[in-house]
């Protein structure tokens, strides 16, 4: 849901100079810092450059539609043309390009829509107020929270239900008390403001536990994208340190899914963490499969108070994915290298698919460029380069991405591949040159399954700090460990024949 807040409607090249100035004004109206609305507006300045260049003549004349909307927790910019189509979802225009990598914006989105013309979409997380002042420090540690009292059927004593927005700043202790202001992946959970716009459109639909005082002591919410979506990722689990050990975690994950099934839910996805077992029991009670694991998933900045950890080292998470409905057969086009641990995966989490692993040496792929889209976390160092479609320069194209993502600190890289597209089975066999490995399957992501592969950039991994809480589990981490290494020799191998090539060129000079 989103509010309009101003039109530009523009008919020549002269009145394309009043757009930027519109956006950072509306940037100052909606709270942004002035740096972010000298960034966002060099963005405009860009994306406009490139859509007059590509999708006008030096004749045409100009017709695009500028609009500003605020959206809960986020600025969105929506730019409409009637020109020539557009294909930069294949490759950004480069100037916009470094300046997403930059964080200039927190999203950026390219589609044509047939006689509607081309639409691209910039989004820009608004600025709010986080908790972190030393009021808000002095109170949350000097309300002490008090034992659990535990009722005559063994459990705790809390009331179980769904969080409203009056919840917020509970929340923000609660999250406090379990992890400082280390949850940098989520800053969301900081900001009342702007988690209560959230709860209140339905985009973090979440459960929470009230101890009998009134003191909010558990958390565990879903990520919705999209009004009237039927999946979401599980997540932002949290149990105050004095009620862990308890069960609490089982018991708000029954209550939450069972309200998922409510509103028609069919799948959720979970990020597990393994520096403890809990998160992981609990997605395994409440349903939940493991599909993979990201060996680097959990940021360094990330504290679990009470647990013995070092916070200096990225940590494994292992993803689940749980299905409540009726799962469509599909059929995954497989690289044959991983076709054991993608049918094991299939079989424990009962999903109907058709496993193919056979390839054509040159699979048909489109005669123009790749369709690859970027989705960057700066906050997080990660990083996913999203495959739409295979051209002729996929490798190239797919290669340069990564390679600037390192050369740009992400230290996490996600490749996502789908393997609905028989070309999946073929590319995906000799992505481990590049330094890709075996992350996971992701069921039911974007109307079908997809592969992810991942790359580690310079962090450093700790295979016996990685815990896990089942037999496929087990299975998973040394499948991606395995993988990993090998992805890493042929990695080393092939620079040292670069160097030994290199030094043979050199006694030859």
């Amino acid at each position: 849901m989103s509010d309009p807040l101003c039109r530009l409607h523009v008919q020549s090249r002269e009145a394309v100079a009043l757009a930027p100035g519109l956006v950072e004004g509306s940037a100052e109206m909606l709270g942004l810092s002035s740096p972010d609305r000298v960034r966002l507006r060099a963005l405009t300045v860009e994306v406009l450059a490139a859509v007059l260049q590509d999708a006008f003549g030096p004749e045409d004349q100009v017709d695009l539609d500028l609009e500003v909307l605020r959206a809960p927790g986020e600025m969105r910019l929506v730019l409409r043309d009637r020109g020539a189509p557009l294909d930069f979802g294949a490759s950004y225009p480069p100037r916009v390009a470094d300046l997403i990598r930059l964080g200039f914006a927190d999203g950026l989105t390219f589609a044509n829509e047939g006689r509607a013309g081309n639409r691209t979409e910039i989004s820009k997380h608004l600025a709010y107020e986080q908790v972190t002042d030393e009021q808000f420090i002095a109170e949350t540690e000097a309300d002490l929270i008090p034992a659990p009292t535990v009722g005559e059927d063994g459990q705790v004593v809390v009331d179980i239900r769904p969080m409203t927005p009056d919840d917020v700043v509970g929340v923000a202790r609660l999250f406090y008390r379990c992890y400082g202001y280390t949850v940098a992946y989520a800053p969301v959970v900081y900001e009342p403001e702007r988690l209560a716009e959230l709860v209140e459109s339905g985009q973090h639909l979440a459960t929470v536990a009230i101890a009998p005082e009134g003191h909010i002591v558990g958390h565990l919410s879903s990520e919705v994208r999209t009004p009237g979506a039927t999946v979401g990722k599980i997540g932002l689990l949290a149990v105050d340190p004095a009620y862990r050990r308890h069960g609490l975690s089982l018991r708000i994950g029954f209550a939450h899914v069972s309200r998922l099934l409510e509103l028609g839910f069919v799948g959720q996805y979970t990020e597990a963490v393994t520096v403890h077992l809990g998160s992981q029991k609990a997605a395994l009670t409440g349903g939940g499969h493991e599909a993979g694991m990201l060996l680097a998933g959990q940021s360094n900045e990330l504290d679990f108070r009470g647990f013995e950890s070092d916070d200096k080292v990225r940590k494994a998470v292992m993803l689940f994915y749980g299905s409540f409905g009726k799962t469509p057969q599909r059929t995954s086009y497989v690289p044959p290298i991983y076709r054991g641990v993608v049918e094991r995966i299939y079989s424990v989490g009962n999903l109907p698919r058709e496993v193919v692993a056979d390839f054509e040496r040159h699979p048909e792929v489109a005669s123009g460029p790749s369709r690859i889209r970027l989705d960057l976390r700066h906050e997080t160092g990660l990083a996913f380069v999203v495959v739409e479609s295979y051209g002729e320069d996929f490798l190239e194209k797919l290669q340069e991405h990564v390679q600037q993502l390192r050369l740009n600190r992400f230290e996490l890289i996600l490749v996502v591949l789908p393997l609905s597209d028989p070309a999946t089975s073929f590319f995906g066999s000799g992505l481990q040159e590049m330094g890709l490995s075996f992350s996971g399957i992701y069921p039911e992501y974007n109307d079908g399954d997809v592969l992810v592969l991942q790359n580690l950039n310079n962090v450093e991994i700790r295979p016996d700090e990685i815990n896990v809480a089942s037999d496929m589990g087990e299975f998973l981490r040394d499948f991606v460990l395995e993988d990993y290494r090998r992805a890493g020799e042929r990695v080393a191998q092939r620079e040292r024949s670069r160097a030994h090539m290199a030094r043979i060129y050199e006694a030859l000079d």
